[in-house]
């Protein structure tokens, strides 16, 4: 489930859309649709998150903090123990390097096959 399934999923739940929600806080019209092609700033998550009375944690991964593994629950902890200025900061890091990751995976499956082709 995506970013924007959970909190569609929220909305209904209770009893209110994504438009009344981005309405609500201040965002363009149609603007969380666009969450599942373009990664939303830290800022917005947070705002949601609170609004939906949900978890960071849970808006972005679906899962709960008991459901996180040791790293996940550090990475969390890390993040919540940081101030106003850092919050934002490591979630830029975090998204810069998930749009990096995938790319980085795909070359190295690429070196793997050519090396047992080759």
């Amino acid at each position: 489930m995506s970013i924007v399934e959970r909190i569609k999923e929220k909305c209904k739940e209770q009893k209110t859309s994504m438009n009344a929600l981005e309405k609500l806080l201040g965002f363009g019209n149609g603007s969380i649709r666009l969450w599942d092609k373009k990664i939303p700033g830290s800022d917005k998550v947070i705002l949601i998150a609170k609004q939906l009375n949900v978890s960071i944690d849970w808006l972005l991964t679906g899962k709960e903090d008991s459901d996180l593994t040791l790293e996940e629950k550090r990475l969390v902890e890390l993040y919540r123990n940081t101030n106003d200025v850092g919050q934002p900061l490591t979630m830029k890091h975090a998204e810069d390097i998930q749009q990096v990751l995938p790319r980085v995976n795909q070359t190295q499956e690429q070196e793997s096959l050519n090396s047992q082709i080759g």
